[in-house]
C-alpha cells in the first residue's frame, strides 16, 4: 500500500469538501461579501470548505478566503477539475512555517 505524501495528508486533514452552492446562496442572502476578490486578477473557480489553519495559511498567501460563523471557505483560482495536489496555493499553504529568526541576547 502506497503511503500518502505530506501534501495528501494535509489535504485529508484540512480540506473538507466543495461548497460552491453554499457560497452563492450566502452571497445572494447578503450574509457574506461578494465572493470575488476585487483587487485580484484571479477568478474564483471553485469554493472549498477548509480548516481554520488552512484558511489562515491560504489567506496569508493572498488567496480568497471567506468566513461565515465558524466556516472557512477558500476560493480556488486554479483550473476546475485539476487535482487538489496540483494546486500551487494549497501546496504552499501545506508547507510548514519556517522557524522564527533568533532574536539574540
Amino acid at each position: 500500500m502506497k503511503r500518502p505524501t505530506p501534501l495528501q495528508r494535509y489535504i485529508a486533514e484540512n480540506v473538507h469538501g466543495r461548497c460552491g452552492q453554499a457560497v452563492t446562496r450566502l452571497a445572494e442572502a447578503g450574509l457574506v461579501q461578494h465572493p470575488e476578490m476585487p483587487f485580484s486578477e484571479a477568478e474564483v473557480r471553485e469554493w472549498w470548505l477548509v480548516s481554520p489553519q488552512a484558511a489562515r495559511a491560504l489567506q496569508e498567501a493572498g488567496q480568497p478566503v471567506l468566513q461565515f460563523c465558524e466556516l472557512h471557505l477558500w476560493g480556488r483560482t486554479q483550473a476546475r477539475g485539476q487535482p487538489l495536489e496540483d494546486d500551487p496555493a494549497l501546496a504552499a499553504a501545506a508547507r510548514p512555517a519556517p522557524p522564527p529568526e533568533p532574536t539574540g541576547w
